[in-house]
């Protein structure tokens, strides 16, 4: 589980993996073992990661500026004092094996563990840093948006925890519009990690974006027989299907999807597909569920906005996309829907 950096960068060279590009997201940032020493004091292990958790979020200690998008390695997290959780967790984790202290990641599960482009869900799964105690596994969470208590820890080891980071760089690079780089990293990822299935299903988001239909049913494929009902996955897969006319073979995966597992994102495509095919009001039921399992979200709100379109309530979707923007108020599909809303002319009025 715990490599040394000579033993990572031998596992590295051995998998194709171009030492350039992929940096050690575990590798100690300078003066962080004595910064670590001083946050978290002597003791035992757990007080002292817990001492330096709470160090951590001190700004007058430790000043942090967290920030969604940006995924760091350890090193420049210490450095530039930011990063998302993931960069957060990499720095802990980090500092606490400065201390001698045997913490990794490990992989959680969480309702939002994903976000929507487009028809497509992009996989950007949470971790935590995590500490073995005997037989119980304690857990250092630094996720700051939520309060909402993650499920399902699968400790991960040092090859997994660099895919972990290829894979949320690749989500960024998606998301900046750069598929053809974001598609590299999840390639990397997915040989450091090849029972990722994540990564596998993010492949399949970067080659549907590159128009390469066979490879995103291929990498769905990977992906489906590592996590049969992953939502996420099947979500993708038939929008991947509806995208090419398959219309009927996307209503037969999404049928598969277990709704009370889906994401806030999945309930959201599948809602879209219903939508499509005329079933206004179960696409409403569908969207209003997201929104309940995330009221923070603006989507479930641009999404239900779709839908009283479509039954021609122009006043209940303009309520719908003013309450998407009290949350998101850069939100793209938000903005241009009320735009299209505000140009279309005002039915006339009766003589």
């Amino acid at each position: 589980m715990f490599l040394t950096p000579e033993r990572w960068t031998q596992e590295m060279i051995r998998r194709g993996i171009d030492l350039k590009e992929v940096p050690n997201p575990l590798a100690p940032g300078p003066d962080s073992k004595p910064t670590a020493e001083d946050l978290a004091g002597l003791g035992f292990s757990r007080e002292r990661l817990e001492r330096l958790q709470i160090a951590l979020f001190d700004p007058h200690r430790f000043p942090f500026r967290y920030e969604h998008h940006d995924t760091l390695t350890a090193a420049e997290a210490f450095t530039r004092r930011e990063g998302n959780c993931l960069s957060f967790t990499n720095l802990f984790v980090s500092m606490g094996r400065s201390l001698g202290l045997p913490v990794t990641t490990a992989l959680v599960k969480r309702a939002l563990a994903s976000e929507k482009e487009g028809d497509l869900v992009i996989v950007n799964n949470h971790v935590v840093a995590a500490l073995q105690d005997g037989t119980e596994w304690l857990y250092f969470d630094f996720d700051q948006r939520t309060t909402e208590r993650p499920t399902l820890i699968q400790p991960l080891d040092d090859l997994w925890i660099t895919a972990l980071y290829l894979n949320n760089r690749g989500a960024d690079e998606l998301r900046a519009g750069r598929t053809e780089v974001a598609l590299h990293l999840f390639d990397y990822a997915t040989r450091l990690a090849p029972r990722f299935p994540a990564t596998w299903g993010n492949v399949g988001v970067a080659k549907h974006r590159l128009g390469d239909i066979q490879g995103a049913f291929d990498a769905y494929s990977e992906a489906l027989k590592i996590s049969a009902d992953d939502p996420t996955i099947l979500g993708n897969l038939a929008s991947l299907y509806r995208s090419i006319g398959k219309e009927q073979e996307a209503r037969e995966v999404l049928r598969t999807v277990k709704i009370g597992n889906a994401t806030p994102n999945v309930l959201i495509v599948r809602g879209d597909l219903e939508l499509a095919t005329g079933r206004t009001s179960k696409a409403i039921r569908l969207y209003k569920r997201a929104r309940h399992l995330a009221p923070e979200l603006a989507d479930p709100w641009v999404a239900l906005a779709r839908a009283e379109l479509t039954r021609s309530r122009p006043e209940r979707a303009r309520s719908n996309l003013l309450r998407a923007l009290k949350l998101e108020p850069n939100n793209a599909d938000a903005l241009e829907l009320l735009r299209q809303l505000d140009q279309k002319p005002a039915p006339a009025k009766p003589h």
